[in-house]
């Protein structure tokens, strides 16, 4: 009997494609879902062990509470303005810096309010041009 020298010998290479292909595609996967991932951390803000006063006696500070579902409250002196959205605090900051341009503005927030909604609050005061912005905290 005579072999046929056309039959293929098996190879003990390994193959790489495949593995590079899964590998790509893997890859292509992480890339993609890689901004969907929403980072964050709950952050619970210390009690104020010591205090600075940021205005003088004379001159009360407009009060910017923040609540959880993103709503506004401004407090100046005895007036309270509740349910506000973003641009009516902007607008209102704008017409208090009117009046006065070395206003103090306060942010404050419930224990529950994420680090995000101060964050858009002193945003929004950077945009009406406060420059003058201090957080309220609980002393004990």
């Amino acid at each position: 009997m005579v072999k046929s020298s056309n039959c293929r010998q098996l190879k003990n290479e390994i193959n790489i494609v495949p593995l590079l292909d899964i590998l790509l595609v893997l890859l292509l996967m992480f890339i993609a879902t890689a901004p969907l991932m929403i980072q964050g951390i709950e952050v619970d803000l210390p009690d104020a062990t010591t205090s600075k006063s940021v205005f003088n006696s004379n001159d009360t500070p407009i009060i910017i509470e923040v609540s959880r579902s993103g709503e506004y409250s401004v407090i100046t002196g005895y007036n309270r303005m509740q349910q506000m959205r973003e641009k009516q605090v902007v607008a209102e900051a704008q017409s208090q810096l009117r009046i006065n341009p070395n206003k103090v503005f306060l942010i404050g927030g419930a224990h529950d309010v994420s680090y995000d909604e101060i964050i858009k609050a002193l945003n929004m005061l950077r945009l009406a041009g406060v420059i003058s912005v201090g957080l309220i905290t609980k002393p004990t």
